[in-house]
């Protein structure tokens, strides 16, 4: 272990960890936790190898039965490394989808979340925040390094991930041409008619940001609607026709399922589950969760990559809207 400069950070580093490879990214990585106090720690992974990792200073240990005492670098790095084996598979079903690979992962709830994300083909990083509404700031803080790597050390464009901050743009003054389905859950115990679902996709899903989402009670679908037949959008289905596309993003809904144990996993290192948000973060947009309760959730999609940011709070916004709608009386 070497001490890191930073008086307020610890660095650990692999045998093969030098200054020459390592250490412009090193600094960066140090420099990330300034006026972060949510960021717990990061690591860095060369071809699914540690390199380093950069630790708050008088963190507590992580809470569970897998850490082990002394080992420190394998214990801090674990939950990322598990994240990271999930996104390997995640981006494998993700690429049919035709929009590019997944280069930021969110696994997060209130109390604290789990962030992986690509710099590169080969070269990867993983945070930890285990502070109560710490994920935003850790959040910006990792798509802040990501591009600072890519542009400062690899001299690569900036992917812009997480899309642009800033005020989000006017929503077009057009109708949407709205195209919704729904599932054999429509009908459920809760009687939430027709006709409030197609207000609430009219007035959240549209053609500038939040571009599909979709309605999953007890893992059924309940609706999903999307505005991908409006001409506008039509240049990003030269690839993948819309049919194949609504398909697509419905069999990876149902494939989440699967793969939400060994995420609920890597989440367990650091905060107690469940999570109520996860975002696929790939080159043209992105793809998220937003958990209603553990087997209840929408999901929703952009297909513009500046748009990310925005997109995700729309859909917050809808399942906002759905816990009202779907909320038993006296609630």
């Amino acid at each position: 272990m070497a001490a890191a400069p930073h008086p307020e950070t610890e660095l650990f580093t692999e045998s093969h960890w030098s200054p020459e490879a390592h250490g412009r990214i090193t600094e960066l990585c140090q420099g990330a936790f300034a006026g972060v106090p949510a960021l717990r720690s990061v690591s860095h992974y060369s071809n699914g190898i540690i390199d380093f990792v950069v630790r708050r200073g008088d963190c507590p240990p992580l809470s569970s039965l897998v850490t082990e005492r002394g080992e420190d670098i394998a214990n801090e790095s674990l939950p990322g490394s598990r994240l990271l084996l999930c996104t390997q598979d995640l981006n494998a079903l993700m690429r049919p989808l035709g929009t590019g690979e997944l280069m930021r992962v969110v696994l997060a709830n209130a109390r604290g979340g789990l962030w992986g994300g690509r710099v590169k083909v080969g070269e990867y990083l993983s945070a930890l925040t285990d502070t109560p509404g710490g994920m935003p700031a850790a959040d910006a803080a990792m798509n802040g390094l990501v591009s600072a790597i890519r542009t400062r050390v690899h001299t690569l464009p900036d992917e812009l991930p997480g899309g642009l901050t800033g005020p989000a743009d006017p929503l077009p003054e057009h109708k949407e041409r709205l195209r919704i389905d729904f599932g054999t859950a429509a009908a459920g115990h809760d009687g939430l008619s027709e006709m409030r679902l197609r207000a609430l996709w009219g007035g959240h899903v549209n053609t500038l940001d939040l571009q599909y989402a979709a309605f999953y009670r007890d893992w059924k679908l309940v609706c999903a609607g999307d505005v991908f037949e409006n001409p506008e959008l039509g240049p990003r289905f030269l690839d993948v026709s819309v049919r194949s596309r609504r398909t697509a993003y419905r069999d990876l809904a149902q494939n989440l399922r699967g793969h939400l144990a060994r995420l609920t996993d890597a989440l367990r290192l650091v905060v107690q589950p469940p999570a109520d948000r996860l975002v696929l973060d790939v080159q043209e947009g992105a793809v998220f969760v937003t958990w209603l309760s553990p087997r209840d959730y929408v999901l929703g999609v952009t297909l513009d990559q500046r748009q990310v940011s925005h997109a995700e709070n729309r859909l917050h916004d809808l399942a906002d809207a759905l816990r009202e709608v779907t909320a038993p009386e006296g609630n």
